[in-house]
């Protein structure tokens, strides 16, 4: 068993969530509980700004095949992400908008926003691979069908990250043009820094 665990409990209290996330972290013998709804909230509020949108649409309409996404993935992985595209992708405006996204939480470490393959569309930091819609955070909540059969947003299990050397938990939501789901944000969080209900 892991030293340390997030355990999530719902409830009902925000009309438009629908549902009220409890965490709870456990390092040693000491438990911490925070309400993970604010922070669905404030990720959402960037998978709904238009740059973000309008990037994943200009994504999406590349219509680039599975072979394509996956030669991509493998080269990116061989090379551990130095490779142009990645340069590029780095770069690119919605990649600056999500890094200054990051900067304002001190709990916010890491986005991943994905087009509807699970491809790559912007990141603040250089991830493992190009595709990740062989992933949990992708799967659990990109859907085709209108409506989405799948929860509207997905906190995974913490687990340590060498690379932020914190307990990071992925909180993932589907990117929306309209009623049409069109692709994924995934925001990795800090758990120790996020504000706790009993402090």
């Amino acid at each position: 068993m892991d030293k340390l665990n997030a355990m999530f409990e719902c409830r009902k209290r925000l009309p438009y969530l629908g549902l009220l996330f409890i965490v709870l972290l456990f390092a040693g013998t000491r438990a911490h509980a925070f309400c993970a709804g604010t922070l669905i909230k404030e990720i959402k509020a960037i998978a709904s700004n238009p740059e973000v949108i309008e990037a994943v649409k200009a994504s999406n309409a590349r219509q680039l095949t599975k072979a394509q996404v996956m030669e991509l993935d493998e080269k990116w992985i061989k090379l551990n992400g130095r490779l142009p595209e990645a340069e590029q992708i780095k770069k690119s405006n919605v990649s600056t908008l999500l890094n200054t996204e990051m900067n304002k939480q001190s709990y916010f470490k890491e986005a991943i926003l994905t087009g509807n393959q699970g491809e790559t569309v912007a990141m603040n930091i250089v991830t493992s691979d190009y595709w990740q819609g062989d992933e949990e955070k992708f799967t659990a909540v990109f859907d085709t069908n209108l409506p989405s059969r799948k929860p509207d947003a997905h906190i995974s299990r913490a687990r340590w990250d060498d690379s932020t050397k914190a307990m990071i938990a992925q909180v993932s939501v589907p990117v929306y043009d309209g009623d049409i789901m069109v692709g994924t944000l995934t925001v990795g969080v800090d758990l120790k820094r996020v504000p706790h209900t009993n402090h």
